[in-house]
């Protein structure tokens, strides 16, 4: 029972110390990220830049501007045109050397696998002409990347 008692009050004084710097900790630092894309006219989405903010009390009783790292979150770019098509859709991803597990996928807006295309490369023409009119969703992975886009098949 003695050690029991001495369990809980060494659980309890860490847990204390544990919440004291905690909050001292974030009593001298603020940071915020950001996310900003971009699309085309078409409303698929070209870039995604990450934007992290850091301030900390110096800075703010300094009157100093807090510090902005940007970071590039891709460098590849993935062109799908004509959207909306009436069956023939190009894919082209340009800023890649190598593919690996390189594929895409059509899915319509339930998430049902319709069909997979694999081997892809730097341009790719897509068959959507036995198709219906409608919109579908193409994911387009490479590399260990994903890339979502609406597809509007007229």
């Amino acid at each position: 029972m003695r050690n029991n008692k001495r369990t809980l009050k060494r659980i309890a004084a860490i847990f204390m110390l544990f919440m004291v710097l905690s909050v001292w900790a974030g009593a001298n630092v603020c940071a915020q990220n950001k996310i900003k894309y971009t699309y085309d006219d078409a409303g698929n989405r070209l870039t995604r830049k990450k934007e992290i903010v850091v301030q900390t009390r110096g800075a703010l009783n300094n009157g100093e501007e807090p510090s902005v790292y940007e970071e590039e979150l891709s460098e590849t770019k993935v062109t799908i045109y004509p959207n909306p098509t009436k069956g023939m859709l190009k894919v082209d991803i340009s800023g890649v050397e190598q593919f690996e597990n390189a594929q895409i996928s059509l899915y319509d807006l339930t998430g049902k696998l319709l069909q997979q295309w694999a081997g892809i490369s730097q341009s790719n023409t897509i068959d959507l002409s036995e198709r219906t009119p409608g919109m579908y969703i193409m994911q387009v992975a490479y590399n260990g990347k994903i890339s979502s886009w609406k597809i509007i098949k007229e």
